[in-house]
């Protein structure tokens, strides 16, 4: 195969990839109506670069932000914000030799390996985050003095944010025989590798429902923000920025800029609430207060 095929063809996954972490779907139809070939693909592309990792070749790409969501509007295909769902997971292994366990990030056998692989993978991929406890001494201490009276999900999730929760069993039943119960049922027991292929399938099937509650509504509204904490010239362009990274904002002016606060009137796609959330994911802004009338902001200097 030639450069620019290798090229072209490194565009065309990065290109899939991206409307499939923007909208939710790897639909080909859906991806068809966006851009049904390479060359209108590259009409999206602002650069790319190929670097070297671990010994391997990656194009790395960038995409025109405002042109690709101008023509997701166009066809009103629903986009996912900034704003992601989290979802906590409680898995607890059984391989038939040790005594069962949760898996968290320091968990260190060669499954726990494989399962933290496919959780990574399946997070960038659909920009979701799975997330794994995280363990400290206090904490393996007391989960390894629980009495029937306490409940072993209760003190491992009482530490942590998140949007939804799965509790999931990996264990050997026989030989090389695995199965997957709880909120994901595996049809029957299988070798490991079979049985690691089926999480990952359940796991993307879950995602679909998991970022379809955090789809950007399919409509239109204006909005007046108030934000606060403006001090200078360069807070000023750091909320320019901070407001640039707001997906649903479809157009911007500036009311007023008095003392510290700046008004604006904003038309964005979604409502309020949907807004709201993707304030809330926006690391430079914090949500104050919300009315039908104004949305009060706060910039993180």
């Amino acid at each position: 195969m030639s450069e620019v095929s290798n090229v072209d063809a490194a565009i065309n996954k990065s290109f899939n990839d991206l409307i499939y972490r923007l909208t939710g779907t790897n639909d080909l139809s859906t991806i068809k109506q966006i851009a049904p070939s390479v060359k209108l693909k590259k009409d999206f592309l602002v650069s790319y670069e190929p670097i070297n990792f671990n010994e391997k070749s990656f194009l790395v790409t960038r995409f025109n932000k405002t042109s690709l969501l101008g023509k997701l509007d166009s066809l009103k295909i629903p986009i996912i914000g900034y704003n992601r769902p989290t979802i906590m997971l409680l898995v607890k292994v059984e391989d038939g030799n040790d005594a069962p366990y949760i898996l968290n990030n320091s968990s260190s056998k060669l499954i726990d390996h494989d399962i933290k692989l496919i959780l990574s993978e399946v997070s960038n991929q659909r920009g979701i985050f799975f997330e794994l406890p995280v363990f400290d001494l206090d904490d393996i201490k007391e989960l390894s003095s629980l009495t029937i009276f306490d409940s072993e999900e209760d003190i491992i999730l009482s530490n942590y944010e998140y949007d939804y929760q799965l509790n999931l069993n990996i264990s050997q039943s026989y030989i090389n025989k695995w199965v997957i119960t709880g909120d994901i049922n595996s049809d029957k027991a299988t070798s490991l590798k079979l049985t690691l292929s089926t999480l990952r399938k359940k796991l993307n099937t879950l995602a679909n429902d998991y970022l379809y509650a955090f789809k950007i509504p399919n409509s239109q509204s204006s909005i007046r923000v108030i934000v606060n904490n403006i001090n200078s010239y360069n807070e000023l362009k750091q909320l320019q920025e901070a407001m640039s990274r707001l997906i649903s904002i479809k157009t911007t002016k500036i009311n007023s800029y008095v003392d510290t606060s700046v008004v604006y009137t904003l038309q964005i796609s979604g409502d309020t609430e949907s807004f709201k959330k993707e304030v809330n994911a926006n690391p430079y802004l914090q949500l104050i207060e919300s009315d039908d009338n104004v949305t009060f902001v706060l910039l993180n200097n």
